[in-house]
Parts: C-alpha cells; structure tokens; sequence
C-alpha cells in the first residue's frame, strides 16, 4: 500500500516507487508491465526489503503478508520472513549464484536456511533434488555435484528459481525469471 522507495545519489533524489499499491490474494498471480526503468525491478526488491544500499531507501509505504506489515519489522525478524514466507527469482542468474561452490551446496543451503521445521541431510537432499525437478532440471541428483559455471544459463536460470520454491513460500516474486531461458522453455 503506497509504496515509496527512493533512490538518493550525488545527482539527486530520483522517486523509483512511487505510491505504489496492489493486492494479491492467495492463489493468484500479477504481472507488472512496463517500459524499461520505470521501477519494476526496484518495486520486487523492495517488497523482499533489499533496496540498494546505500542509495535505495524504502520511504514509506507498507507491505502487508498476512496482518503483518513486513517494513516494521526488525532484520532478525525480516530474515524469518524472507525465503520463508517471501521469496524472490531475481532476473540474473549469474549474480545469484556462487561460482565457488556447487549448486547443490548452494540450494541445500537455501533450504536448510529457510526451513520451517528441523530436517534431517537426507531430507534436505530430498527437498533440493525436488525442487530441482519442479523447474525440469534433467537428472537433478546429478546436478548437485555441478558448480554454476558448468551450467548454461537457462539451466542456471532454473537453479536460482529452484531456491526460491524449495522453502515452499507463501508469496513468490519473480522478476523476469525466463530472462535467461531459451524460448521454447520460456514458453
């Protein structure tokens, strides 16, 4: 409701989100359409509270999940929220995933983070491998052992969306997340 997120730079003050507002009830779905940097991206990160720092600053507004405005809550908190409750496909894969370690390192992690109850390695195993069938990754327990840069995009695309449903949230934003997908998946 009325969303504000600025973005305050050395060129001044530029009104990113500007009194946005918008409902989504369970079980649907809303696209936001527009023109290239008229703030779409900036309202996704904002609803998740990771504006960029330190030029981005979410000025007013609510977000409401469930009775509970999530911009009055504090970070420890916000952190139970966020991947728990509300998850987000940012629409680069490259910049979401560590080179470093696999991916099966990075999404076990992701689930284990995020997880509402106390899972046991092999079913934070089970849970990855089946998020990663849920975005038709092809021999996912394979997969697991990869590291980002053996992937191609789209695969890389579908990996960082895996992440994100594997907490199972009750609310998922996904900011262009077929970006990087061939077209005959995208379709």
């Amino acid at each position: 409701k009325n969303l504000k997120t600025y973005l305050y730079t050395r060129w001044g003050t530029t009104q990113a989100v500007d009194d946005v507002s918008f409902n989504v009830n369970e079980g649907e779905s809303l696209g936001i359409v527009g023109e290239s940097g008229c703030g779409k991206s900036m309202t996704a990160v904002s609803l998740m509270r990771l504006p960029p720092r330190p030029a981005g600053k979410i000025i007013g507004g609510q977000v409401i999940l469930d009775g509970v405005d999530i911009l009055q809550l504090n970070e420890e908190e916000m952190r139970h929220y966020r991947g728990n409750q509300i998850s987000m496909i940012l629409q680069d894969p490259h910049a979401s995933l560590n080179p470093v370690f696999t991916v099966g390192n990075q999404l076990m992690e992701a689930v284990t983070t995020h997880a509402r109850e106390k899972l046991s390695k092999p079913q934070v195993i089970d849970r990855a491998v089946d998020a990663l069938r849920m975005v038709q990754v092809a021999a996912p327990e394979r997969r697991l052992h990869d590291y980002p840069h053996q992937m191609s995009g789209g695969m890389k695309q579908r990996v960082v969306g895996a992440m994100a449903i594997a907490s199972r949230p009750k609310v998922l934003i996904a900011d262009e997340p077929t970006t990087a997908l061939d077209v005959t998946i995208q379709a």
